[in-house]
């Protein structure tokens, strides 16, 4: 159907923009430290600047939010939600941050409600999921093709001549909003912030999250057709972007759209809210104890190891050598170390297919 294939693209976007402006956050990125302060008298251009620009303080540490919900009318459609919580801390520029991440996600279509809780631990020394009480291991030797693509990829985007994260990814978050205006100030987890608002223009976020989509290897472009598509199927679109009144960084950024949902019945509500509170703050984030490796959990779920490719550990119940996943990792290995910028990094993923 119309309707559904317009959502499903829709939701794929923004869970497209959530890995791009995930990478942001936790990339520490930022321009010069002197920030521009902003107040409810601020040109709510100059405001989608300071906050969207790339200048300002760089974010080190804080406390991450992500939240995603697709709530329909229809009852064939349902309602989707997810959500990422936790705190970060980055170690530096081409080390992987530490992060202690809650997940969870929930889907109510029509049949069973399915739900998930769980959890990502990071630090320098390893990688940890989290599922029923249990910490599962990344082994070494994955773990340490992780670290070597980050920091690759952290190399690739340092020599990219434009400071912005955001530009890095073909994405331009300042052009998404029309008829902008400054709102005046409020309070988001103590820090003072000034409220910015504006029409979204939905077939410029689309394309841009199309080319995050791309770039990072998570899709396909979307041709003129399906972009039609998805402006014709949107109603009212909203972007509200909250930055901090000291230095103009952002704090918090709102997407919400109306999809209709076409034979007269009734609406789709998409919302995306990616937020950072505590910024540059102190995080403590501890090791899990009593890990198990992780081919035990991959072992739980059909399927699961070759979803991760050439990552996925070898469940150790067979006499075979491989990675256990669906992929050639030492291809994938060896793409990434010779991709000459960040689109090629995007592309050797096809290696782990």
């Amino acid at each position: 159907m119309r309707s559904r294939t317009a959502i499903s693209a829709i939701s794929a976007s923004l869970a497209a923009l959530v890995l791009a402006l995930g990478a942001l956050l936790l990339a520490a990125c930022g321009g010069d430290d002197s920030g521009t302060a902003v107040n409810a008298d601020t040109d709510p251009q100059e405001v989608l600047d300071a906050a969207l620009g790339g200048g300002g303080d760089p974010i080190k540490s804080g406390v991450l939010d992500l939240e995603f919900n697709l709530d329909s009318k229809s009852s064939d459609l349902g309602s989707i939600s997810a959500s990422l919580k936790g705190p970060f801390s980055s170690n530096g520029d081409g080390d992987l941050p530490d992060v202690d991440f809650d997940v969870t996600a929930g889907a109510d279509v029509g049949g069973p409600t399915l739900s998930f809780q769980g959890g990502i631990v990071l630090t320098e020394d390893g990688l940890w999921i989290n599922y029923d009480d249990q910490a599962y291991q990344l082994d070494d030797q994955a773990f340490a093709q992780v670290k070597d693509s980050y920091a690759k990829s952290s190399q690739l985007q340092d020599d990219e001549e434009d400071s912005s994260s955001f530009s890095q990814f073909g994405v331009d978050p300042q052009t998404w909003l029309t008829d902008v205006s400054n709102e005046g100030t409020v309070d988001i987890d103590g820090t003072e912030t000034v409220h910015v608002t504006g029409k979204g223009d939905i077939a410029k976020i689309v394309s841009d999250l199309d080319s995050v989509a791309q770039k990072s290897g998570q899709g396909t472009q979307l041709d003129p057709a399906q972009l039609k598509q998805l402006k014709d199927s949107v109603g009212n679109s909203v972007v509200d972007v909250y930055a901090n009144t000291d230095d103009g960084t952002l704090r918090e950024l709102d997407v919400t759209l109306d999809v209709a949902n076409g034979g007269g019945n009734g609406d789709s509500t998409v919302k995306l809210s990616i937020g950072i509170a505590d910024p540059n703050s102190d995080q403590e984030i501890d090791e899990p104890a009593d890990a198990q490796p992780l081919s035990d959990l991959l072992g739980q779920f059909p399927g699961a190891a070759d979803s991760l490719g050439g990552l996925a550990p070898s469940s150790g119940t067979g006499t075979g050598t491989g990675t256990g996943g669906g992929g050639d990792s030492s291809a994938y290995y060896q793409c990434v170390q010779q991709a000459p910028t960040p689109e090629a990094v995007g592309e050797c993923a096809k290696y782990l297919k």
